[in-house]
């Protein structure tokens, strides 16, 4: 039997008028829950851009205060550079912890780690007090994701800062073509004890270095701007070739004011005196150069400027000097076998930091022969001429080496731990003095 009201209801049921209103709605609360995530994402991502900005600023802030800590690891000055560099940010207050300490509590926390620790072992430069590393963490609330239960997210940046490599290296061959670099069998270049020096050859030669056979280089870099040939030898690191060059940092002195070429000065007063027996030199003009030739006997170099008219020639004497240049206007520098050369260079004045100064007019070759000895605590600089060391013989270098071009047969050391002051490269007060910068390390 037919039932009207069974067939209206079966009507009533399978209408789907209002389908599209109840999708909407859905689809537009997820919409709208999308979007609040998305701006909750983006105010995150803001404030984690904030974070590292402050805490660059604060690992630089660090840094530069780190050399006045001594062997005092987060020293006060540290501290208050680091929260200082976070307040001028528009932080006030941080709360800091100090050497990888739980960092906890409310508002900006921040650790501040000399050296670094954050990252352990993995990380290199990791308790290197040369380094300060800062870790900003914040707890940052949310604005939508609440109603999800995500209240609060914990954002944390980290940078570590401290001195960059010097800007030139210890050992600099400026010549720009052709073969400037030669390391023949026995040649060894080596860094001193705590020192990390480096070698860079300008030319664009093809090969700028050669290195034959039984060579060992061991040095903190080693940069060439041309190419490498080597024949079998042992170096660290391997060389990078295609390197940009490096200016003359000597010349850049000379164009700032730092260093000045000496002008000819009054004849020496101990000039052209013949040599024999312990003697003391005055500095001054020598027009003719000198020849120190005996054995066993010493000379001594009294503080000052050695202008040099001619050539010099050292044979079986020592020569010892503090405060000296010795500049060769003209004529060979030569060491002859069981000679021993010690200078130190003078830390002020127009030559600060020069203990050899040979200008790009004077081509003659400096050359240390077999069995000599030299340790030069400054700048030697030859921008037009070659350093040549023959075998046997032994050099010491505290300072920047500058040479057109290098030949080597024997063993020079490279070592800017021990300049005065400390300063690594260089000399004194002047002569790529290289004072080192504090740069992001991470």
């Amino acid at each position: 039997m037919f039932c009207p009201l069974r067939a209206q209801a079966v009507r009533i049921l399978k209408d789907e008028s209002g389908n599209i209103l109840v999708l909407s709605a859905l689809c537009l609360t997820m919409l709208l829950s999308l979007t609040a995530l998305a701006v909750d994402v983006g105010l995150l991502f803001v404030k984690q851009s904030h974070l590292q900005s402050l805490a660059d600023a604060a690992a630089m802030a660090g840094a530069l205060e780190a050399s006045t800590c001594g062997t005092t690891a987060n020293c006060s000055v540290v501290q208050t550079a680091a929260t200082s560099a976070l307040t001028e940010g528009g932080s006030s207050s941080p709360t800091l912890f100090l050497q990888c300490a739980t960092a906890s509590g409310t508002g900006i926390l921040l650790t501040i780690n000399n050296g670094p620790c954050a990252l352990g072992a993995s990380d290199p430069n990791n308790l290197n007090a040369n380094y300060v590393e800062a870790v900003v963490t914040q707890q940052v609330p949310t604005l939508y994701a609440g109603f999800f239960g995500i209240r609060s997210v914990r954002l944390s940046a980290r940078a570590e800062a401290g001195k960059s490599s010097p800007a030139a290296p210890c050992l600099d061959v400026t010549g720009t073509s052709g073969q400037t670099l030669t390391l023949n069998s026995g040649a060894t270049i080596q860094d001193g004890v705590g020192s990390t020096c480096g070698v860079n050859v300008n030319s664009s030669g093809a090969p700028a270095v050669m290195e034959n056979s039984g060579v060992t280089v061991n040095v903190g870099t080693y940069t060439v701007h041309g190419t490498v040939t080597d024949n079998g030898g042992s170096y660290t690191p391997t060389p990078t070739t295609g390197a940009p060059t490096m200016p003359d940092p000597f010349q850049a002195e000379i164009t700032a004011g730092t260093l000045s070429i000496p002008t000819q000065p009054a004849v020496s007063s101990t000039c052209c005196n013949p040599v024999g027996g312990t003697t003391t030199l005055q500095p001054g003009y020598y027009s003719s150069g000198l020849n120190f030739n005996g054995s066993g006997y010493t000379v001594t170099l009294s503080p000052g400027i050695y202008y040099f008219g001619g050539g010099v020639n050292v044979g079986g004497v020592t020569i010892n000097g503090t405060g000296v240049t010795i500049y060769m206007a003209s004529g060979q520098f030569n060491m002859n076998s069981a000679s021993t050369i010690n200078l130190t260079a003078p830390s002020t004045g127009p030559t600060a930091g020069l203990v050899i100064w040979q200008p790009a007019s004077n081509t003659s070759q400096m050359n240390l022969d077999s069995g000599s000895s030299s340790n030069w605590k400054g700048g030697v600089y030859l921008p037009g001429a070659q350093l040549t060391l023959n075998g046997s013989s032994n050099a010491a270098g505290y300072g920047m080496i500058v040479a057109n071009s290098v030949m080597m047969n024997s063993s020079i050391t490279l070592n800017c731990s021990l300049m005065p002051g400390g300063v690594c490269p260089g000399g004194g007060s002047g002569a790529g003095n290289g004072s080192a910068t504090i740069a992001l390390a991470e």
